[in-house]
């Protein structure tokens, strides 16, 4: 099904999206976030894959790109330990924009938008041209606001 080019969705059809695309993202809305990749070998887990409270998660260094975001309310929840702010962010990228930098979002990445981190919870590449999945158009992050006492931030390898 890769070499059917579909009826509604051409190479000349998907290079005209791609175009007015890339205007939109890099030109008019200009959002820009950083991402960052979990370190694997540096953080440090247990027999269950969970990290030390101690020590955390180690992060590379992040690179830019642009994204839409659509932002959920900030709530306070404090029932236990006092007050612990709660906040659900969908980050929209161009598959196309992060395949040129080399990256693929993961589960445990992540988003650095208004000075707040926001840990990747799952990631969703269902939006396709014409319901072709050889034709996909975006990346959809959707994370929660993370604590900056549990991110450690390390020099990217090249």
């Amino acid at each position: 099904m890769s070499d059917y080019s579909g009826r509604y969705f051409s190479a000349r059809d998907r290079l005209l999206m791609d175009s007015f695309n890339a205007e939109l993202m890099g030109d008019i809305i200009q959002t820009i976030v950083s991402l960052y990749k979990i370190a694997p070998d540096e953080t440090k887990t247990n027999i269950y894959g969970e990290t030390d409270q101690s020590n955390g998660k180690f992060y590379f260094s992040g690179i830019e790109i642009s994204a839409i975001i659509d932002r959920g309310d900030i709530t306070t929840d404090d029932e236990d330990f006092g007050p612990d702010r709660v906040q659900s962010t969908v980050f929209k990228f161009r598959e196309k924009m992060l395949k040129n930098v080399n990256f693929y979002p993961q589960v445990g990445d992540l988003v650095l938008f208004n000075e707040r981190y926001h840990e990747i919870d799952n990631v969703v590449q269902e939006q396709f041209d014409g319901g072709q999945s050889d034709k996909s158009r975006s990346i959809i992050c959707n994370t929660h606001y993370s604590r900056f006492s549990k991110i450690n931030l390390i020099d990217r390898q090249n």
